[in-house]
């Protein structure tokens, strides 16, 4: 169970460094964001992150109902999604595109919090 955490644990610090060089590419309107490999290689990463993260709340009888910081780490990955959306798709503008990049990655770093501290409340214990 440890490698299925430590696959989870990689893909999620790999998919928070994409969706920052993914953000810079987009910010600086390079060409690099249309390439194949970049528009795949998170959508693998990602289902990486989300087997192993389903195998973990298998395997350990986890419910989002009685954990709940379980339960704010997906329902903070659906805002998490729709900042990626906005920044890479619905961004018409510069400032939309950096509210999505910088939503994001606020959304990112709870959802970290959140997992290591095992506490919704995770930002909070910093003030």
């Amino acid at each position: 169970m440890l490698t299925v955490k430590a696959i989870h644990v990689f893909c999620a610090y790999t998919t928070g460094l994409g969706f920052l060089l993914r953000g810079a590419l987009v910010l600086l309107k390079s060409p690099i964001v249309q390439h194949r490999l970049t528009k795949t290689l998170p959508h693998i990463i990602d289902s990486g992150l989300l087997v192993s993260g389903l195998v973990m709340v298998i395997s350990w009888s986890l419910s989002p109902l009685s954990q709940h910081w379980l339960l704010a780490k997906i329902l903070a990955l659906f805002l998490y999604i729709g900042f990626g959306l906005l920044m890479l798709r619905w961004g018409d503008t510069e400032r939309n595109r950096w509210v999505g990049l910088i939503g994001g990655l606020l959304v990112y770093l709870y959802i970290v919090a959140a997992a290591h501290s095992k506490s919704a409340m995770s930002f909070l214990q910093f003030f």
